[in-house]
């Protein structure tokens, strides 16, 4: 019986995950801790000290319902503070695409994407923006510093200290990844670790569509 409802879930949630054009590969995500739980340090504690836990402490009344962002909806405008202490706003006009990828420290496939990514930006960083937007809601900022340190991050990391932004994308689990076209849409929303063949398909698809908007407006 246990089975048949954990089968009834995940079929529950692909359904909808269709209905509203986002792209599922949850076995390759971390979901999202619910409020309160225990987030345990699996790789910065060192040799003989045992992982440090902590609890999330969260206010039930700080976070209010915010409509939720789909494809073809603009990116909206938000200031958020960068690991630089720059302030970035994922929503200005850029002409470019953007990639914006939430992930945690504690999440292993965002471990093993991140030099993807790293990669990626390196590759098309005078066509395509990438930013990191960690969801310190749900993580340590000490541990946030290490993991940027550690796989050595070009691209700008960003906090989203309340999860708000987040939280508009469907906040279910991590990483979680938001495409979005040269002219600020929201093209796709992807949940799970991505290929790299298949992000780097994605953003020529992205750029090509860039190009025959200039054509069509000379």
């Amino acid at each position: 019986m246990k089975k048949l409802g954990l089968i009834i879930k995940v079929t529950l949630l692909l359904a909808g995950a269709v209905v509203w054009g986002i792209t599922t590969s949850m076995a390759y995500a971390s979901s999202v801790p619910d409020k309160n739980v225990l987030l345990q340090d699996d790789y910065t504690h060192e040799e003989g000290i045992e992982a440090k836990v902590f609890a999330e402490e969260v206010d039930s009344g700080e976070i209010k319902a915010t409509p939720r962002i789909t494809p073809g909806q603009r990116l909206p405008a938000m200031i958020l503070k960068g690991l630089d202490d720059k302030s970035y706003d994922v929503g200005e006009t850029r002409n470019k695409a953007l990639v914006i990828s939430f992930w945690a420290s504690w999440c292993d496939p965002c471990r093993v994407e991140a030099p993807m990514l790293n990669e990626l930006y390196r590759k098309y960083k005078h066509d395509v923006d990438v930013y990191g937007i960690n969801v310190t809601r749900y993580d340590r900022l000490e541990d946030v510093r290490k993991f940027s340190r550690s796989l050595g991050l070009q691209f700008p990391i960003l906090l989203d200290e309340q999860g708000a932004l987040f939280e508009r994308f469907g906040g279910a689990a991590f990483p979680t990844h938001v495409l979005v076209d040269p002219h600020g849409q929201v093209h796709e929303i992807i949940i799970g670790m991505l290929n790299e063949q298949e992000l780097e398909r994605k953003l020529q698809m992205l750029q090509k569509k860039k190009v025959s908007l200039r054509s069509k407006n000379p």
